[in-house]
């Protein structure tokens, strides 16, 4: 929870400063190349950011434990590689496609993971898993073979639509399966009790 609590306190400032530096520039009457480096790297730190944050839960929750490392990983290259490109003017723009790619394939496993409520459905995240690597490497192989014809752009287009579907549907149908977490008892009165709560246990305290 702290961690979380921190990450959104980071993204208000992140915004924050974003909207003031919109407001000196409107002010100013221009809107120069330095105004938008520290808004590009806001947003890559917000991106940045979320994935790390994302893969770090995987790894509390004990859950996929080897991807919640690769996401952080992947957060971090990602991080110093576009925050150098935002100040270098995109010099190496494919590697910054690249990193910008691996970036959101990496934030939307770990967040179709964590949005996983019901095992029933854990044939979708890994659909939803391999629609996203596929997507993220037939757009990496764009970038660098930029193929003739329209087909490829379609074929990519209709594999990026299917993607983001089973990347909804994770926590849609697990809501919609209306299955409810289980109960476990940890102990009974008179007394004290303590009690470590798993990620997404809530504490319920029963009279009689």
């Amino acid at each position: 929870m702290t961690l979380r609590r921190l990450f959104w306190i980071g993204a208000a400032g992140l915004l924050g400063l974003a909207a003031l530096i919109s407001i000196v520039a409107l002010i100013r009457g221009e809107f120069t190349e330095t105004d938008g480096r520290i808004l590009g790297t806001l947003g890559v730190t917000f991106l940045a950011g979320s994935a790390a944050l994302a893969g770090i839960a995987l790894v509390e929750r004990r859950d996929l434990v080897p991807l919640g490392w690769a996401v952080v990983l992947v957060a971090v290259v990602t991080f110093g590689l576009l925050s150098w490109q935002v100040w270098t003017e995109f010099d190496q723009e494919s590697w910054s496609l690249d990193a910008a790619t691996a970036a959101v394939a990496s934030l939307m496993l770990a967040t179709a993971r964590l949005m996983l409520r019901d095992r029933r459905f854990e044939w979708l995240f890994w659909t939803s898993a391999a629609l996203t690597v596929s997507a993220a490497a037939m757009f990496d192989w764009a970038i660098h073979a930029d193929p003739d014809g329209d087909n490829w752009a379609k074929l990519l287009g209709t594999l990026a639509i299917l993607t983001i579907l089973a990347w909804f549907l994770v926590p849609v149908l697990g809501r919609a399966s209306g299955t409810s977490a289980p109960e476990r008892i940890v102990g009974r009165g008179p007394g004290r009790v303590e009690v470590e709560l798993a990620e997404g246990e809530t504490l319920v305290v029963r009279a009689g």
